[in-house]
């Protein structure tokens, strides 16, 4: 059985105002992102090789 006072009542509330509160203030941030390239060079080809050291 859980047992609900005033104070644990108040501590769950306010936990739960803050997490929603910094919930929305992180949902907010995410929207002014700006999309970049992490490369240095533009229509370039890059090929992956995925064997091994030994195969090559």
């Amino acid at each position: 059985m859980i047992i609900l006072n005033k104070k644990r009542l108040g501590i769950i509330c306010s936990i739960l105002l803050v997490s929603v509160f910094v919930f929305t203030f992180q949902t907010a941030k995410l929207n002014n992102t700006v999309q970049t390239v992490s490369l240095p060079v533009s229509n370039k080809v890059i090929v992956l090789d995925a064997r091994a050291w030994k195969a090559r």
